[in-house]
């Protein structure tokens, strides 16, 4: 979790602790709950629509722990709140929670109401993780394989590389539409949910968009090619001291602009940030490059790999 989101959600919770304060013990005419199980359920009920609302492609295991999640920081706030009361109002420790926590329903309508909506970030960034990789269109399964015909393609004539440019190479469809979820999106999706990232993009190390996620005007076609000069630029600067060093990231600070590139084996992974952006950073790229490695390694063979490979060496 981001510092800053850490720190709205403290915000909001301090609110939510205060703000029933001001009318304790007022009841408003509401009288006292009795916390029982029935009202739990409602509770949980009314979680689980706010939440699917936010999320409709979530799955049901992120919908459950979303659900608790949500339900245990209620119940903090209450805690939080009869601890207030112990100190206000020199009431009983058992007295103030079981008011805070069941009973004492202007606060419990409003923790009840508004801890979804606190919540909402963490659950985006849990559900993402949960999200399963199986729902792709045909075309985007068949994705990296084309791309490995093309390389094939590319290595015998220039008109076949030419007629393998005009037809194998389809336009990603935009992370996040529905029914076109992939890992690769998913991947870069998730380095979007951090608000200072401008642009995350997975290219094939011909700098073809494989997935992309854009927040503002930025133009793809103009950032794709930089990552693989980047990387290969930075291998022939090194390579004038070490021959034998091939550098698999590359990390660029400006004054506008906080620039990455990693290498996920046969991809490339780049994100443009703002300059400021937090250092968890690393944690997001390196829990992407994860996903991504993963469904590499269980969807396409290193043997398909090292035959391009050993067409492309044999032929030059």
């Amino acid at each position: 979790m981001e510092k800053n989101v850490r720190r709205l959600i403290l915000l909001f919770s301090l609110i939510l602790v205060v703000v029933p304060m001001v009318v304790f013990p007022n009841r408003l005419g509401l009288g006292l709950g009795g916390g029982s199980a029935v009202n739990l359920l409602y509770e949980m009920i009314f979680y689980g629509i706010v939440l699917f609302l936010f999320r409709r492609e979530t799955t049901l295991a992120a919908l459950v722990v979303g659900i608790a999640l949500t339900l245990v920081y209620r119940l903090a706030l209450g805690a939080v709140f009869g601890l207030a009361l112990v100190a206000m109002y020199d009431l009983g420790l058992s007295i103030a929670l079981s008011l805070g926590m069941t009973k004492y329903m202007p606060a419990i309508l409003l923790h009840v109401a508004c801890a979804p909506f606190v919540l909402r970030p963490v659950y985006l960034g849990l559900a993402a993780r949960l999200a399963p990789g199986r729902r792709e269109r045909a075309v985007r399964q068949t994705v990296y394989p084309t791309i490995v015909e093309d390389v094939e393609m590319k290595v015998s004539t220039a008109p076949i590389r030419e007629t393998a440019s005009a037809t194998t190479r389809p336009e990603p469809a935009f992370p996040g539409t529905p029914g076109d979820e992939n890992v690769f999106d998913r991947a870069v999706g998730y380095l979007g949910e951090s608000s200072a990232v401008r642009l995350a993009l997975l290219v094939d190390q011909d700098g073809l968009p494989l997935a992309r996620f854009i927040r503002g005007k930025e133009d793809v076609d103009a950032w794709a090619p930089l990552a693989a000069m980047m990387l290969s630029g930075n291998r022939e600067l090194l390579g004038r001291v070490d021959s034998k060093d091939n550098p698999d990231r590359v990390d660029i600070g400006t004054g506008s602009l906080r620039l990455l590139v990693r290498r996920i084996d046969r991809v490339i992974l780049m994100v443009a940030a703002e300059p400021n952006v937090d250092e968890t950073i690393h944690i997001r790229i390196a829990q992407a490059a994860d996903m991504i490695r993963k469904y590499m390694s269980e969807r396409y063979s290193p043997a398909v790999f090292a035959r391009v490979e050993g067409r492309y060496v044999s032929n030059s």
